[in-house]
């Protein structure tokens, strides 16, 4: 005995088969994406913020070793009795000022730009203070000499003084 609606059973079978096919090429697809593409993208966004990270990281111990140089530099400069080393340290301190200022990237966008250039900013005005101070102790060291000059000439009038009224004393 055949069935009357073995048309529409056999229809329904195939849609049934048809939707479960597609619904489970939907979450296998699903599966595939969320599973295999994301976590590859993941990881390539993460390495590329690592590699990011790094690259700063170096920078900043490279530019950390700069500003030590520079330290001992402008440390040195209080140091030398000759004026051909404070020649040397000069160019040194403007050579090592000069690389560091290179090394800063320009197209940096963000907060550490401005901080980096003020850092050697202020490198280049402690240079420019501490060549003032050693002007300055110079000429101090030239103002305790003429001060101690102008009071032996003091002296030196007072003696003459007291000697040219003895003379006037004895004359009359």
């Amino acid at each position: 005995m055949k069935p009357k609606n073995n048309k529409e059973r056999r229809n329904s079978v195939l849609k049934f088969a048809l939707l479960f096919l597609f619904t489970v090429a939907l979450i296998v697809m699903a599966f595939f994406f969320d599973f295999d593409r994301v976590p590859l993208k993941e990881n390539k966004v993460l390495r590329d913020r690592v590699a990011v990270v790094e690259k700063d990281a170096k920078f900043q111990k490279d530019f950390s070793k700069g500003m030590f140089k520079i330290e001992k530099l402008i440390d040195s400069l209080e140091r030398p009795d000759k004026e051909d080393d404070l020649y040397y340290i000069n160019r040194s301190l403007e050579s090592e000022i000069g690389d560091l200022t290179e090394a800063i990237d320009p197209n940096d966008t963000t907060y550490r730009y401005k901080m980096y250039v003020n850092i050697v900013s202020s490198y280049r005005q402690i240079k420019e203070l501490k060549a003032q101070l050693a002007k300055q102790k110079k000429e101090f060291q030239e103002f305790e000499e003429y001060k101690a000059a102008l009071e032996k000439t003091r002296e030196q009038l007072d003696r003459a003084r007291t000697d040219l009224d003895r003379c006037r004393a004895s004359c009359r």
